[in-house]
């Protein structure tokens, strides 16, 4: 039995983290699980630095002591680093690539002795040692796949296609007329070839990018790509589920608004009941999973929905051995112009379609259940994790928690952004006077609206 804290940032997708107690847990170990989402913890950033500052929560997590720490994006706050035992395992996993999503940047160097890195796909290694600048070996690296715990339950498939996932897409309209030239097009076309695009070999291709026009061709590459694919399902009776800004995307397809189910998706249960209701659930992962794909694949493959997803060399290598010909050229799509095909194919013969359920779900006993990956991680740590014949405590400090008490506008950002939000604010009013606008001029107010977006949290 072992003590093991698992640290990430999440809206509400809690499926995965679900996934994880529950085995964990049903083995015996005592977990605390905390969400850093939420108004215990001060977050500079998105991937900056977190801090918790309910001094009641950091010593839960000193009295916990934990043995383990599953640490998604290395997000664990700094003081809670602070508070861990020396002898203390911190199991660090890339849910997002370290460059745009790695948390207090700072604590991995001196804590690099207590650290095994975990990579959820196999060009994890390569992303990590870029990141580090440091080769890794067998005794602090391990590809960690993902696992998953959905059964295969026979219920009414009202559904012919699902899907659950986050709404890419940005909701503010660009003000940088940058944004609109051939230039930006340009990055967006290396973007489509390398994800992993680094700003200064961006600027080399488009002089005039910003950092900030930069982060905004990204962003709206990877809403545009869901999209486009999305849009293909509208009329084969397609359902999708999800947070992020999925009501707003009427804005963009009535069509595509008309199919979201507004009704929360975010438990391990609600995932099994998504999925052994549809008859096909499609998978459309982000530029991130370069070798990979999401763990949702693994879910989807566990239940009684026919998977349809694109092609990754990692899922190939996982199960590719488990699985005929026929299955994987009736469900591994090229483009969204196949998926089409795939899916109205799958849907109108049921034989093929019950063919490729029955081998996916094969697939997952053999290699994609969570206890494989935890026997894995048993080796390399040295600690009991599976086999115990008792069920563990469970602590959690989840997004929902303590936010009746940081609910008004103020404290939703930290002083010195507040400052410089109200700052620029005033000066983008004051432009709207005459003279004063002959100083603040169109392109000075753009930078000031880009400053705003910028700190508004």
């Amino acid at each position: 039995m072992a003590n093991i804290l698992i640290s990430y940032y999440s809206d509400y997708g809690e499926a995965m983290y679900d996934a994880i107690t529950n085995i964990l847990q049903g083995n015996g170990n005592n977990i605390f699980r905390f969400n850093i989402n939420n108004p215990s913890v001060d977050i500079t950033t998105w991937g900056g630095k977190s801090t918790i500052v309910d001094l009641e929560i950091l010593n839960k997590i000193k009295t916990f002591n934990p043995e383990i720490v599953l640490n998604f994006n290395n997000c664990l706050p700094v003081n809670a680093y602070q508070v861990l035992n020396k002898e203390c395992k911190i199991c660090l996993i890339d849910a997002d690539a370290p460059e745009v999503a790695f948390w207090n940047k700072d604590m991995i160097k001196p804590h690099l002795k207590q650290i095994l890195f975990l990579g959820l796909q196999s060009y994890s290694k390569t992303m990590y040692e870029r990141y580090l600048k440091m080769n890794l070996t067998d005794k602090n690296y391990l590809y960690f796949p993902p696992g998953t715990v959905i059964r295969n339950e026979k219920l009414k498939q009202d559904k012919n296609i699902s899907f659950i996932g986050s709404n890419f897409y940005p909701l503010s309209v660009p003000h940088d007329e940058d944004f609109y030239s051939g230039g930006a097009l340009k990055v967006y076309d290396a973007l489509v070839k390398d994800y992993f695009l680094t700003f200064e070999n961006a600027k080399k291709i488009f002089p005039a990018c910003s950092k900030n026009l930069f982060v905004n061709i990204r962003a709206y590459y990877c809403g545009q790509e869901r999209l486009k694919y999305m849009q293909q399902l509208t009329d084969l009776g397609f359902t999708f589920y999800g947070v992020r800004w999925w009501n707003h995307i009427a804005y963009i397809d009535f069509d595509l608004a008309k199919c979201f189910d507004q009704t929360p998706k975010i438990s391990v249960e609600d995932n099994q009941w998504v999925y052994n209701t549809s008859k096909v659930s499609v998978n459309i992962s982000h530029p991130l999973a370069k070798s990979s794909f999401s763990w949702r694949v693994m879910d989807i493959m566990a239940s009684n929905a026919c998977l349809v997803m694109e092609d990754k060399p990692d899922w190939r290598d996982l199960f590719g051995k488990y699985l005929s010909k026929e299955t994987i050229n009736s469900i591994i799509y090229k483009d969204r112009f196949d998926m089409r095909d795939k899916i109205k194919r799958l849907l109108s013969d049921e034989t093929l379609r019950q063919k490729c359920v029955k081998e996916l779900n094969n697939a997952i006993e053999q290699n994609g259940r969570w206890e494989i990956r935890f026997k894995s991680l048993e080796k390399i740590l040295g600690i009991k994790l599976l086999n115990l014949n008792q069920k563990g405590k469970l602590i959690r400090i989840e997004r929902k928690e303590n936010f009746k008490k940081k609910n008004n506008f103020l404290a939703n950002f930290k002083l010195k952004n507040r400052i410089k939000v109200f700052t620029y604010g005033g000066l983008l009013v004051l432009s709207q006077i005459p003279i004063i606008d002959i100083c603040l001029n169109r392109k000075k107010r753009v930078k000031l609206l880009e400053k705003i977006n910028k700190y508004w949290r």
